[in-house]
């Protein structure tokens, strides 16, 4: 069974991440007030900062009709069950992943002292790391999986399209349930769906053995999904919300 826990892991944010998420154009680098602001952020966060990783493999996996259920939790969202049956996923690994609460209580303060150039340097800083977090993981399921003659597939949250926001709620008690033991540092879900510390994620990956099912999979991305047009943050141009997953070897209609 799958279990990841590590605080304060070594992630390097990638420049170009950091300026996409910044707001920056494409291929603009960071010069005078803005590099040193950047700079800031990244010096303060690698001193206070204490983001975490916390995964764990759920073997409870089933689905009837449309509806899915994991650790005998129901979770509304056809999207993923879609996914899960295509790929044949017999169970998911549970992510959680926060930049931590430190992030936000010093931006909060940098707000407050009227510097909001460094709150929003530090606030994306934040982002970013979330960002980092989950692809560290995802490359630690993936390569746990491979070796174990399994799939993940592309991890998947409450707010991509085809799940509603407010599924965070049900989906933090199923993670709740799952880790008894709690998590490295502070994270709870409002009733709004909205996580606290707010530079926090969680997400689910589906395992399956089906090699060949999951072959079709690698493409899809979450911005390919996502019909929110007027995003600063996309990476990938939507094509189009597909209902259900395509079977191995299809073609686009």
């Amino acid at each position: 069974m799958f279990t990841l826990t590590e605080i304060r892991p070594p992630v390097t944010i990638p420049d170009a991440e950091y300026v996409r998420l910044l707001g920056y154009p494409k291929n603009r680098s960071l010069e005078g007030r803005a590099r040193e602001l950047a700079d800031g952020a990244q010096k303060w966060f690698a001193k206070n900062g204490r983001p975490w990783i916390r995964a764990q493999e759920c073997s409870s996996l089933e689905w009837e009709g449309e509806k899915l259920r994991l650790g005998e939790m129901e979770i509304s969202s056809r999207r993923l069950r879609d996914v899960f049956s295509s790929a044949g996923a017999h169970s998911v690994v549970l992510l959680a992943v926060s930049a931590g609460k430190e992030c936000e209580e010093h931006a909060k303060k940098l707000w407050e002292e009227e510097k909001p150039d460094e709150y929003y340097f530090l606030e994306s800083y934040g982002s970013t790391m979330v960002e980092q977090l989950v692809t560290l993981a995802n490359g630690r399921i993936c390569g746990w999986a491979d070796k174990n003659q399994m799939a993940a597939l592309p991890h998947f949250s409450p707010g991509y399209a085809g799940w509603n926001v407010t599924g965070q709620v049900p989906l933090w008690e199923l993670f709740r349930r799952q880790f008894p033991g709690g998590f490295p540092g502070e994270l709870d879900v409002l009733e709004s769906g909205m996580l606290r510390p707010k530079k926090s994620q969680l997400a689910v990956v589906g395992l399956t053995r089906d090699l060949e099912k999951a072959r079709c999979l690698h493409s899809l991305i979450p911005c390919e999904q996502c019909p929110m047009s007027n995003c600063q943050y996309r990476r990938a141009p939507f094509k189009r919300y597909r209902p259900r997953m395509e079977e191995p070897d299809c073609e686009e209609p």
